[in-house]
């Protein structure tokens, strides 16, 4: 047995010292009590550490298929890496990579290739659906990722009018929804900026078309990376009312960042355009609101890895000026001979996405401290909800894998996985500390307001 002591912090009661102890053999917790005088644990954390059911992330962006493709920009042991250099301990993989994941022949090489990695971080995958596909199981056996508008690859469901056919094939089915009206986005294609270029106009308009067949097919719904307040949440609340079944993530980009501090300083954009894109800081304030009184239930962070030369492809117009000179470095050329050509071309389309899991739990701590967050909102967005999400599907995806009553909570039964927050030991973010595998990060040189003191797996601290 291995005992844990220290603040627990659960998503039902406010934090409260006890022990965890947990069977080396199962990885399951086998009892949460009082601690006892005379009796020491073998790990134990103060004060200024809060121990949480282990964070899971179920939105990330893995690159890896049978094509090998995308592997430089990341693979599943190094997200797995990420993740746990993140404070997270199960993540969720989205089927847009070069070869979709759309049908058993697919999935099962996904799968095959997880059981052979083994790595202690728990990777579950979603499905893809286009119009040709239809569910692989019953409803509930799998989770699906519907792209109402186009983003990264090709995996795309581009008009209305396609929508309820495809639909009607999901009724009852669970199903994640990226939603940006392809239309307006392509008759906004001349914006300045890409919060010009993918406005909210788009996410509305996309939400309101889809927003009836969600309750026409009885869809059990999650909408991703959601980027606007308004009117958006005044429709969901309708269909909420009405009795949809409608869940919502947020980015840390999009709680993190806004078109204020692109418009202060345009160079951002090479570190976070994203689909859909930042907007204007009303929307971040109200998704900020959002998820901390539970109209969004999900920290989830779309963890997009792409190359620094990537990121600087707008860059790659002047490569006939800059022979032999890679788009970083064609950048940094222009910035010290013509800002305003630099910042201007950093507002230009790039590559969309960022790499975020390295950074998950910092991202926690930054919501206790500058937001407010309690220690039961992080419990429920960052480790009860994802929980619940992932937990029915454990058995289907890791046949020879035993988790108990699952992922989310610190109770008698669940795995003993666990992310210890530090509040009191700020984290300078340097890229030399991250692990994936593009080595970069939005948040390079930022100072955020906690660390991960500890993660552990099954009880055996990582």
């Amino acid at each position: 047995m291995i005992t844990i002591e220290g603040n627990i912090a659960g998503h039902d009661k406010k934090p409260y010292k006890g022990v965890i102890t947990i069977d080396e053999k199962t990885g399951l917790i086998t009892s949460v009590s009082k601690p006892k005088k005379g009796l020491k644990a073998d790990h134990t954390f103060g004060k200024d550490s809060l121990i949480f059911a282990g964070f899971g992330d179920v939105h990330i962006h893995a690159r890896e298929d049978e094509t090998a493709k995308q592997v430089y920009k990341e693979e599943y042991s190094t997200a797995a890496d990420a993740a746990l250099h993140g404070g997270v301990v199960h993540v969720s993989a989205m089927p847009n990579t070069p070869n979709p994941v759309v049908g058993r022949k697919e999935f099962t090489w996904h799968r095959e290739r997880v059981a052979h990695i083994d790595h202690a971080v728990s990777i579950l995958n979603y499905l893809g659906i286009d119009p040709k596909t239809k569910p692989l199981g019953r409803p509930g056996d799998y989770f699906y990722k519907l792209y109402f508008g186009k983003s990264v690859g090709d995996l795309t469901v581009t008009y209305g009018s396609e929508l309820d056919p495809i639909l009607a094939r999901y009724k009852n089915q669970n199903v994640s929804f990226h939603v940006e009206y392809e239309p307006i986005v392509q008759a906004s294609a001349g914006g300045k900026t890409h919060s010009d270029r993918r406005p909210v106009a788009a996410v509305n308009e996309g939400l309101r078309i889809l927003l009836p067949l969600i309750k026409k097919y009885k869809i059990k719904a999650k909408l991703c990376h959601w980027s606007t307040g308004g009117e958006s949440f005044r429709m969901i609340q309708e269909y909420r009312d009405l009795g949809c079944d409608i869940v919502l993530e947020v980015s840390p980009l999009h709680l993190l960042f806004d078109t204020s501090m692109t418009d202060a300083d345009p160079s951002l954009w090479t570190k976070i355009q994203m689909n859909p894109a930042i907007q204007a800081p009303e929307h971040r304030s109200a998704l900020i609101e959002a998820l901390k009184d539970g109209f969004i239930q999900f920290i989830a962070t779309d963890h997009a890895p792409h190359t620094e030369e990537e990121k600087f492809s707008a860059f790659g117009k002047f490569a006939k000026d800059y022979p032999g000179k890679s788009n970083h470095e064609i950048a940094k050329a222009i910035r010290a001979k013509d800002e305003k050509l630099y910042l201007a071309t950093c507002e230009e389309n790039g590559h969309s996405g960022a790499p975020w899991l390295d950074t998950y739990a910092l991202v926690c701590a930054w919501l206790m401290r500058e937001h407010k967050f309690s220690a039961q909102d992080i419990a429920r967005v960052s480790a009860y909800m994802p929980g619940k999400f992932v937990n029915p599907h454990l058995k289907r995806q890791f046949n020879k894998k035993k988790f108990g009553k699952g992922f989310g909570e610190i109770k008698k039964g669940f795995m003993g996985s666990l992310t210890v927050l530090n509040l009191a030991k700020p984290t300078l973010v340097d890229r030399k500390d991250l692990k994936t595998k593009v080595g970069w990060s939005a948040l390079e040189g930022y100072t955020m307001p906690g660390s991960v003191e500890a993660v552990f797996i099954g009880g055996i601290k990582q």
